[in-house]
């Protein structure tokens, strides 16, 4: 059955665990004297099980195999879950740059994070080595003192190789460093000091090629990544990075520059695959010496010849007249529709609604938007990508009439639809549409592109800038610019950058919103698409000196790292091409706009409502994935449901009544007959059974294998999706895409929702759907983009289920949100700590999705046991009560350890009547890059409620100021803890006393 191999996320970890354990018998050498005189040639050996090095965590000396090859036949291994080693005395005879060589084993992909004397770290991925008997090498660079060094293995928290020991040996003088990039300077992708991984090679080029030294850097795919290292730069500042590269299709690659932030780039095909093409953006070094990694993400990027690096200097005023915007001369006509003012002027247009005025320049193409009487934004035009791009600026008319003024009435209330119709002989008229609302502190922008025959596009940008400073919101202690991730794959983040990122180029692209803010002042501009039809959108941006200078907001929006596609955006086309619609608000707290910006969603696509008998409230209960992943089996399910039922379901967790025992992938290990009888005993219990199902993915190999539900008319190979030439889409977490729109698809999923509505299944998990948005060539021949597949692919399935089960989407994406009633938050959480941060990172810029979008967020099941103490537990369970919440454990009821923890923290009443409230709590501070808020709070009615969190192992003080969080501050309050019901008193502050690990939930009454 196609549950059967659930992408190995958590087999991968329970995996790496078992080949850990394999690891037992490896271990290092002995320290080997340094040479008082250093060349090139001198190589110093440092074992890593040495006697002076620092082993901490799991971390072990350990006997090699036979036949390993380890140098004293010793390692150091199990550097997992929070271990480092340190090599201690690391003697070298002069400072300078060193390559590394690493002698290690590692039968799977890992990675480590290097530091050298206390500085930053840098992270490597290592790839694997032949098996877990042999060993392999990894070179790196570092910079050394004279004398003693120290340097740091960690595994950050995750899975690193075993260690045998390390080699240094002085790097090969490199190019020279007193010529600074400013001349010109070039970099050979294949010089021995750079650091090459993965199948990255040093290739030859062909005669015809012209590469510079006749080599380049190939096979960058597959999570490969060349690093260029010694990049010297006489002053720190821009710099504009010229690749040089070949790739015969359009391809991507992520750019870093020394421990930044990678940058993800498309780059155009080449000619061929013999033709050398450029490429240029800017970057930020550092003065002295820099590294540039490029990393193909586990997908496919070019091959590099060379790069050039030429400093940047700061560009002047956009030479559009953006400072005009407001000369449009005398007012010639006006008219009032409610509180809703349109005026028409000599040279162009305004538009308010008592908060907001737009104001269009007829003259120059370009608009403005004000707030409260100060301009936020300038120098706004559209734009879409034709056959070449057409600027709506360019544009030789741009023509407005009153008569183009349309009252409307909507779910956003009542307003005004106005057009600016760009004109101009030979082209297609590029129409702009501002609607407008009394009241609301918002407006929606979207363009319409008419032509007099077809015309075809991928991508369409209502909302463009490209002047400096063109978005200043008046406020500059601490601005952020949100990045979002298109779904929860891959333990995505969201980020809330630093605006300042540098003059040139758009460097940072969020999924389908962003918002601009201050977050001293949190006052802030949110813009995002409220139509999710046919369109994936990107908001595309850089800044600096607290304002942005480009942002283009655009429906087209492909990433192999962000949305997982292989393929380009697919085009649209028709006589008629409309972009996806953009609102644009300020508010004095980005808080509130992002959660208007779920709002302003959900009155276009209302969140999918509850029919029948599902339950409405929060689901509270068991899923079976964190604790038996592949080895589920009805006994399992059977023990399961008796111990809730005898020890929890009748001590408050539950909800009114309802507890659903839920079967994860895997359920087919169970027969027929076990899946109908474990469904009567969890009824039995008065419990609600759940099932597990991916629509859209694949699992096989096998494109012959019948596909179920279709009485042998489709195979596999039938219905995955494929590119323009008929090949299937590389695999995605380890399963091909299904297309959503293949009658085989739609009968698939009838298939198994009638088997599972006929058992009696009354809540189901889908999985993997971001596979059924993926680019690709649909056997409807109407749909022309991934997002209209998805659209008809979800809906179908919502007929198919005929609104009888509760459905939770898992990995999916963000958007379109109609079609589930839950969604998780974040990707798998283990229960451990850091994915507990983790997850939470998701709440401090996602909490917004929770009763708006979606009725429920799901922060993913309970995994207790796992958390490596009780606080670690709680404060799993304190992150799901706080997270919006679907209200599900994951333990393995057989395991006395855990079934201890169940007893104790799923029982207490006053928390769980915080989950049952299903409504999330929002982040105090927002400033917090990829890592988590740890303090958020709710208001419910007259009540407040604060978690607080401390995600690092050492104990910790937390002060949480009234004023900031938004609870009474000049009054006395009651502080209730949740857990233990010890209540104190609190004017204008608490301070709050942490363990490791631990986090607190108060309840504050004002009396």
């Amino acid at each position: 059955m196609m549950n059967k191999m659930k992408y190995g996320r958590g087999i991968g970890m329970l995996v790496a665990l078992l080949l850990l354990f394999q690891t037992a018998a490896f271990a290092p050498m002995a320290i080997a004297e340094a040479d008082a005189a250093v060349s090139s040639e001198t190589v110093y050996a440092f074992e890593a099980e040495a006697a002076i090095n620092t082993l901490t965590g799991k971390a072990e000396v350990k006997p090699c195999e036979a036949g390993a090859g380890c140098s004293g036949n010793q390692l150091v291994g199990s550097l997992w879950g929070g271990s480092t080693l340190q090599f201690n005395d690391v003697n070298v005879p002069s400072a300078g740059v060193y390559k590394m060589t690493v002698h290690y084993i590692s039968g799977d992909p890992r990675s480590f994070a290097v530091s050298v004397n206390g500085g930053p770290s840098d992270l490597y991925a290592l790839p694997k080595t032949a098996d877990w008997n042999t060993i392999g090498t990894y070179e790196l660079e570092l910079e050394l003192a004279q004398g003693a060094n120290t340097i740091l293995f960690d595994d950050e928290g995750g899975y690193s190789p075993d260690i045998d020991l390390i080699e240094l040996q002085a790097a090969e003088p490199g190019t020279d460093p007193n010529e600074p990039p400013g001349s010109g300077q070039v970099y050979e992708a294949e010089a021995s000091v750079n650091a090459l991984t993965g199948n990255a090679g040093i290739r030859a080029c062909k005669a015809e090629t012209a590469c510079s030294g006749n080599q380049k850097v190939g096979d960058i795919w597959g999570g490969s990544k060349l690093q260029f290292n010694q990049i010297e730069a006489a002053a720190e500042g821009n710099y504009k990075l010229v690749v040089s590269y070949i790739s015969g299709d359009p391809r991507s690659v992520s750019i870093k520059v020394n421990d930044g932030e990678p940058e993800p780039y498309s780059l155009p095909a080449t000619s061929s695959w013999d033709t050398l093409g450029v490429f240029a953006m800017d970057v930020k070094l550092q003065a002295g010496s820099n590294t540039i990694t490029f990393d193909d993400n586990g997908g496919w990027s070019p091959d590099v010849d060379k790069i050039e690096l030429i400093r940047s200097e700061a560009p002047g005023e956009n030479p559009d007249d953006v400072d005009g915007i407001a000369n449009i001369g005398a007012q010639v006509a006006a008219a009032k529709f409610g509180s809703i003012k349109v005026a028409q002027h000599k040279a162009g247009l305004t538009l308010s609604n008592g908060t907001y005025q737009i104001t269009y320049n007829t003259d120059s193409g370009l608009a403005a938007y004000d707030w409260n009487g100060k301009t936020v934004a300038k120098g706004i035009y559209s734009s879409i990508q034709l056959d070449s791009q057409l600027d709506s600026k360019k544009y030789a008319e741009h023509v407005f009439t009153m008569k183009s003024v349309e009252k409307i009435k909507d779910g956003h209330g009542k307003g005004v639809r106005v057009t600016i119709e760009n004109r101009q002989s030979g082209l297609p008229t590029m129409t702009q549409m501002y609607q407008i609302y009394e009241g609301k502190p918002y407006f929606l922008i979207s363009q319409q592109v008419k032509g007099q025959q077809t015309l075809t596009t991928n991508e369409m940008s209502p909302l463009v800038l490209n002047a400096v400073g063109g978005i200043d919101i008046g406020s500059y202690g601490d601005n952020r610019v949100l990045v979002a991730p298109f779904d929860n794959d891959a333990w995505s983040r969201y980020q809330a950058r630093t605006i300042n990122t540098n003059l040139n180029t758009n460097n940072y692209i969020s999924s389908e919103l962003t918002a601009i803010y201050d977050n001293t002042s949190r006052g802030g501009l949110v813009i995002g698409s409220v139509t999710h039809d046919q369109w994936k959108t990107g908001v595309s941006w850089s800044g600096s000196n607290d304002r942005l200078n480009k942002l283009k907001v655009y429906g087209g929006f492909t990433s192999p790292s962000s949305t997982h596609d292989t393929l380009p955006h697919g085009k649209i086309t028709g006589m008629t091409l409309t972009s996806p619609q953009i609102l644009v608000g300020y508010y004095a707290d980005y808080r509130d706009g992002l959660e208007s910006f779920g709002g302003a969603n959900a009155v276009v696509a209302p969140p999918l409502a509850f029919k029948h008998d599902v339950p409405k409230g929060v689901p509270v209960g068991w899923n079976s994935w964190g604790a038996y992943e592949s080895s589920l089996s009805y006994d399992k399910v059977v023990a399961v449901s008796d111990f809730f039922k005898e020890n929890l379901q009748k001590s408050s967790f539950a909800n009114k009544g309802n507890v659903y025992i839920n079967m994860d992938s895997y359920w087919d290990n169970l027969s027929e007959q076990q899946l109908k009888q474990a469904v009567k005993v969890i009824n039995k219990n008065g419990q609600k059974a759940g099932i597990y199902y991916g629509p859209f993915v694949y699992w096989g190999e096998n494109m012959e294998q019948p596909v179920e539900g279709t009485n042998g008319k489709y195979t596999y190979g039938d219905i995955i999706l494929r590119d323009g030439s008929g090949n299937p889409l590389p695999k995605v977490d380890g399963a091909y895409a299904v297309d959503p729109t293949h009658p085989g698809a739609k009968q698939r999923m009838d298939y198994y929702f009638k088997r599972f509505l006929d058992y009696g299944f009354e809540y189901i998990k889908i999985d993997f759907l971001s596979h059924g948005s993926f680019e690709g060539v649909h056997y409807d021949p109407k749909v022309q983009t991934g997002i209209q597949a998805y659209n008809q692919g979800m809906a179908y399935m919502n007929k198919s289920l005929g609104g009888k089960m509760f459905i939770s989407a898992s990995i999916a994406p963000l958007f379109p949100s109609q079609y589930a009633h839950a969604r998780r938050i974040s990707c798998d959480i283990d229960g451990t700590l850091g994915r507990t941060e983790y997850q939470l990172n998701n709440l401090t810029y996602g909490w917004w999705q929770n009763g708006t979008i979606y009725p429920y967020t799901d922060p993913d099941y309970m995994s207790l046991v796992k958390g490596g103490s009780y606080a670690a537990s709680q404060s799993r369970v304190n992150s799901a009560v706080i997270s919006g919440t679907v209200f599900l454990n994951s333990d393995d009821v057989n395991d006395p350890a855990a079934q201890e923890l169940m007893k104790q923290l799923l029982t207490n009443k006053q928390v769980n009547e915080v989950a049952l409230k299903g409504k999330a709590f929002k982040p105090v501070e927002g400033n917090t890059g990829t890592a988590s808020a740890d303090v958020f709070v709710l208001k419910d009615g007259k009540d407040y409620y604060v978690a607080v969190f401390n995600f690092t192992n050492e104990a910790a003080v937390k002060s949480v100021d009234f004023a900031r969080a938004g609870l009474p501050h000049a009054s006395k309050v009651k502080v209730t803890d949740l857990w233990t019901n010890e209540t104190t008193q609190a004017t204008g502050s608490l301070q709050v006393d942490l363990l490791g690990a631990q986090s607190k939930l108060f309840k504050i009454t004002v009396k």
